[in-house]
């Protein structure tokens, strides 16, 4: 015995190996296969709920590929910047070259305002190539995007549906931009913006919302052949224009299915505004924000032939409660909103 103990048998050894059973693996579960879609998308809902960007979420990422793509559109369409640095690793993680998923197809929203006052411009390029799926922009005011930029926005973003642009930093001049790659564009908001108004003319016909603010480098002549182009506009809005205030009319015949105005401004008074409620047209929503006007344009409004459902009036220092109160006598039917 105290040989055979010692002695290493190599066969036997082999043969003690083999008899030990094998471990059994699990069989890998599916989500996809065990649960229903609206189960799945439930649950997803349920750890979203309280924050997006809570790390639940990236351990739901992990579970299957269903859970990831839902994920993923709820993250990134409408992915909200804090922070500079919060700004830095979002570009990083759209652009990955070897990337699991595509996130930058995920982006439909971008709101730049919080990050504005950083140079931004480098990494609005990247967005603007591995984001093609963006709906709607807000560069915000002032941006430090530049001109190039905005020109290869012009270009690539041919599904932007929103256009929101201010004052640029980095370009104190007016330049060009072509618009005419934005085919699907609906809205653009302009806020001090130094483009040319042949740009303007580079806007799809497609538009429907059109603002303008602080741009003091239009024309009434350049605004007119802009509304020629684009008739079928639904609302206009014109605040702080110091050109544009002084006659309203030759804009408005041009716009048969307008159906909402807003007039801002101390330019805009009784001489300005008056004149256009002789014309026979109906709109829905008339917003008067910041003028001069008197009770004069509120007795024009009562005898003119122009039809208003809504009227708001937002601090306008000079018309008097009485006024208001006469118009609610004469026109009863129109609904009046006074700050």
């Amino acid at each position: 015995m105290l040989l055979r103990n010692r002695i290493k048998f190599p066969l036997l050894r082999k043969h003690r190996d083999a008899a030990k059973p094998q471990p059994t693996k699990r069989p890998r579960i599916h989500c996809s296969r065990q649960l229903p879609y609206e189960i799945q998308f439930i649950i997803c809902d349920i750890l979203l709920s309280q924050d997006p960007s809570n790390k639940f979420a990236i351990t739901a990422m992990r579970v299957c590929s269903t859970w990831a793509n839902y994920i993923c559109e709820r993250l990134y369409s409408h992915f909200q910047f804090k922070n500079y640095i919060q700004f830095i690793g979002f570009v990083n993680t759209i652009s990955l070259e070897n990337s699991i998923f595509p996130y930058g197809n995920y982006v439909q929203e971008i709101d730049l305002t919080p990050v504005n006052r950083y140079g931004i411009d480098l990494r609005m390029k990247r967005v603007i190539l591995y984001c093609p799926n963006l709906i709607r922009i807000k560069l915000g005011d002032t941006t430090s995007v530049s001109a190039d930029t905005i020109q290869l926005m012009g270009r690539f973003c041919n599904k932007v549906k929103s256009l929101e642009m201010g004052g640029m930093i980095s370009f104190p001049f007016m330049f060009d931009c072509d618009f005419s790659g934005m085919t699907q564009l609906r809205s653009v908001s302009l806020l001090t913006t130094p483009l040319q108004a042949t740009s303007l003319t580079t806007l799809p016909t497609s538009i429907q919302h059109f603002s303008i603010a602080h741009m003091d480098a239009i024309r009434p002549e350049e605004l007119i052949l802009f509304l020629k182009q684009h008739p079928q506009l639904v609302s206009l809005a014109i605040r702080r224009c110091r050109h544009l205030s002084t006659d309203f009319v030759p804009y408005l015949v041009l716009l048969s299915q307008l159906n909402t105005l807003e007039l801002a401004g101390p330019d805009i008074q009784d001489a300005n505004v008056k004149s256009i409620f002789d014309l026979s047209l109906k709109l829905h929503t008339l917003k008067l924000c910041r003028t001069k006007i008197t009770h004069v344009t509120l007795e024009a409004l009562v005898a003119g032939r122009f039809v208003v459902q809504h009227l708001v009036l937002e601090n306008n220092s000079d018309v008097s409660q009485h006024a208001i109160d006469v118009l609610l006598k004469e026109r009863p039917d129109m609904e009046i909103t006074v700050n």
